[in-house]
């Protein structure tokens, strides 16, 4: 008879995020109840497979970098609007000094939103308190393999992030907060060269030109400060966002299947490895699946990896991510092999870009590092992001069992067809 996932494998994973939503509660990056909710998924994986065959790798992060970088851009830019307004009104400051120091502020705001926001780069890090974060790693063979040339890797992250106060307060108009904040860097950008153009030259009218008027004031430069100084908040004791959604929902799904494959030994392929891993610092610019990458990067090539990472498990239909990391392309193998998954376990899906201006997953490093990745992302948006993302509504509440059960039945799937390859 063939192994086939049931109501009981999901139920049980919505137990699992159920139980830690009730025993730890939010747990944003680097925070001690972030460390509590990954010991708790590692006793877990350890009833399953064993003491020996769980561990954990701790790393260095700046938890407040990556959300930082949003005020600390807001901050340059409103000093640099400042020294453009008054510049030459003060008769004892250089005019061409003060548009220096305003084009100056401009550029750096600019490049660390850039960098750090949108790249996921560890630009501005060394500015923010470092602190230390964990992956929780889980290993399985079929019994008795010994010559393993596949790896396959089944993720999500078991950070939460910290609260969004635009989409709890605009609802949809919070699609117009990153676009806003981007606009007023450019302009500041743009004006502060303008002007210093204008000093170098001697010319009135060209200063004038690039001198803030109250146009530009009320848009886009007052209302980016704005959203930039209050774009997130509580940082303190794991936050207020609890995360069933994003992405405990993940994490159960890979325990999930652990302990189905644990059972059903004859589904893992032969001279395949699976590793059930739950990414730390998520939320802080994807810092745990960079590090875990960094580390291993010459075993995961040397093994011919694929990785299958799950966000946001909370509804029915699946998409499978063509992208990530804002643009990063996946591997089209890796779209091929689950789409196929997909279509033999008979559960919905439809093939797209990572959603625009959402950003990236944990599985853009493996992407970026060119290791065969992707992520499912069963979450319909607009609507669930403002409904509960990144807001203290995500508890276990908002999940089904059936998003989660497809996700699972996929999952299988892929697994036995050995990401896509077939067996060894």
């Amino acid at each position: 008879m063939t192994e086939t996932i049931t109501v009981n494998d999901a139920q049980y994973a919505f137990d699992l995020v159920r139980s830690i939503c009730r025993e730890v509660g939010p747990g944003s990056p680097g925070s001690p109840q972030e460390r509590k909710r990954a010991t708790i998924i590692k006793q877990e994986m350890e009833s399953h497979l064993g003491v020996g065959n769980v561990r954990v790798e701790e790393f260095t992060l700046a938890p407040m970098a990556f959300v930082g970088s949003l005020p600390l851009s807001a901050i340059l830019m409103l000093v640099a609007a400042v020294l453009n307004v008054v510049n030459g009104r003060v008769p004892e400051v250089s005019s061409l000094a003060t548009a220096i120091a305003s084009l100056a502020l401009s550029v750096v705001a600019l490049l660390a939103f850039f960098f750090e926001y949108i790249r996921y780069s560890e630009f501005i890090d060394f500015l923010f308190r470092k602190k230390k974060s964990v992956n929780v790693i889980g290993t399985l063979r079929k019994p008795g393999a010994r010559d393993v040339k596949r790896l396959l890797i089944l993720s999500g992250h078991h950070d939460s992030a910290l609260e969004n106060n635009w989409l709890r307060f605009l609802s949809y108009a919070f699609y117009l907060t990153i676009p806003t904040v981007i606009i007023g860097l450019i302009a500041m950008l743009v004006m502060s060269v303008i002007q210093l153009t204008g000093i170098a030259a001697g010319s009135a009218g060209v200063v004038s030109t690039g001198t803030l008027g109250w146009f530009m004031l009320i848009y886009p430069i007052a209302p980016a400060v704005i959203f930039g100084l209050f774009f997130s908040r509580g940082g303190k004791n794991g936050g207020t966002v609890p995360g069933a959604a994003d992405n405990l929902s993940a994490c159960a799904i890979a325990v999930a299947m652990c302990r189905f494959l644990v059972t059903n030994p004859s589904c893992i392929p032969a001279g395949t490895e699976i590793r059930f891993i739950t990414f730390g610092g998520e939320e802080a610019g994807l810092r745990g699946s960079r590090r875990y990458v960094e580390r291993h990067q010459d075993e995961l090539v040397s093994m011919d990896t694929r990785l299958l990472n799950y966000e946001t498990v909370a509804h029915p239909e699946i998409a499978i991510t063509t992208s990530d990391v804002n643009g990063v392309k996946n591997s089209p193998e890796m779209v091929k092999s689950v789409v196929a998954a997909a279509e033999k376990a008979g559960v919905p899906y439809k093939v797209k870009p990572y959603p625009a201006g959402g950003g990236g997953s944990d599985a853009g490093r493996f992407s970026q590092a060119g290791i065969k990745a992707l992520t499912l992302l069963p979450f319909k948006v607009p609507q669930q992001i403002v409904a509960f993302y990144h807001q203290k509504w995500d508890g276990s509440e908002v999940l089904t069992i059936e998003p989660l059960l497809n996700v699972l039945k996929l999952t299988l799937e892929w697994v036995r067809s050995a990401g896509g390859r077939g067996a060894v």
